[in-house]
Formats: structure tokens, C-alpha cells, sequence
């Protein structure tokens, strides 16, 4: 009996470890969605800055910084370059739809403003969950069920975290081409 005890606990150990692990489709999601979130955050700021949206300059750097660090993530430049285009497109859908109805008087405006700077710190630093999440998601891009399996994971993640029309079509934009990306 001590040697099933043996067995068993090591057993049950590894179980439970693979339970705590997030699986990387819905832990891409999740930082994915994160970063979106940060999108009303610039909105605000950008509203009271007079700023706008479009950044080209900024937008060259962050796919200049994506392309130099993805191969320490394991990702292909290329790759973390059109996956992150796909990002900061789904960034400013959702500026672009919380101005406007800001603007019209559909919505409030959120009570504080956080620095521009700050909140692009922030955004840097969700870059490295996003690249690992994107290395650790290869073989599933690389799927013939790659849609069916994303799918499933963008209803999951939708029906728990129940985001709004604007960050729902966001989200479903800034996964863009996913299952066409290479790995």
C-alpha cells in the first residue's frame, strides 16, 4: 500500500500543476484582452490631449521592438510584426468607437486620465506575455482545427468576461489572420 501511496502523490502533484497552468490559447486571450482594455485608457488620454489616434511614428517603433525581441521569444519577426499590426488595429477600433460615442454623448467619459507615457509602459509591458503567448500557440496556428479551436476559446473567453459590443469586435479583430500566421 505505501508504494501506490508513493505513486499517487507524485501523480497528484503533476495533475494539479497542469490544472494551475493556463492553456495558451485562453492566456493569449486574456492578455490580448488586457490590452484592449488599456485602448479606453488611451482614448481618454488622447481625448483630453487632443491627440490623435493614428500614430505612425509610435506604431513603426512597437513593430520595431516586436521584430527584435520576438526571436528571444522564439517567434518570427514576421510574424510578431503582423500579429502586433493586428493588435494596435484592434487598439484604435476601440479608441476610435469610444470617441465617437463620447463625442455624441452615449457614453460618459471616464472620471481620470492616466498618462500617455504610463499607459504605453504598460502596453510594453503586456508585449512579452503577448509574444509568449503567441510562441506557446505555434502548433495550434499550425492546425488544420486552428479556426474551429479559436472559436471555441473567443466564446469562452467572451461568456466569462462578458466585454462589451466595441471590445468583443475588437478582440475578434485583433485576432486578424491568427490561424494564417506562421509559425
Amino acid at each position: 500500500m505505501s508504494g501506490v501511496r508513493w505513486l499517487a502523490i507524485p501523480l497528484l502533484s503533476i495533475a494539479l500543476g497542469a490544472q494551475a497552468a493556463p492553456a495558451p490559447l485562453p492566456a493569449l486571450l486574456d492578455a490580448m484582452a488586457q490590452r484592449l482594455t488599456l485602448a479606453d485608457q488611451v482614448a481618454r488620454s488622447k481625448h483630453d490631449s487632443g491627440k490623435p489616434v493614428l500614430d505612425d511614428v509610435r506604431e513603426r517603433q512597437v513593430l520595431q521592438d516586436v521584430a527584435q525581441a520576438a526571436p528571444g521569444a522564439a517567434v518570427s519577426p514576421v510574424t510578431a510584426q503582423v500579429f502586433f499590426a493586428a493588435q494596435m488595429e484592434a487598439n484604435k477600433l476601440v479608441q476610435y468607437g469610444l470617441l465617437h460615442a463620447w463625442r455624441l454623448g452615449e457614453q460618459p467619459l471616464p472620471a481620470k486620465t492616466t498618462d500617455l507615457a504610463t499607459l504605453r509602459t504598460r502596453l510594453n509591458d503586456l508585449q512579452t506575455r503577448l509574444l509568449s503567448g503567441l510562441a506557446a500557440t505555434g502548433e495550434l496556428r499550425a492546425a488544420t482545427d486552428c479556426p474551429a479551436q479559436l472559436d471555441r476559446a473567443l466564446a469562452a473567453h467572451v461568456a466569462a468576461t462578458h466585454p462589451d459590443d466595441l471590445h468583443r469586435l475588437a478582440l475578434v479583430r485583433a485576432l486578424g489572420d491568427f490561424c494564417a500566421l506562421p509559425r
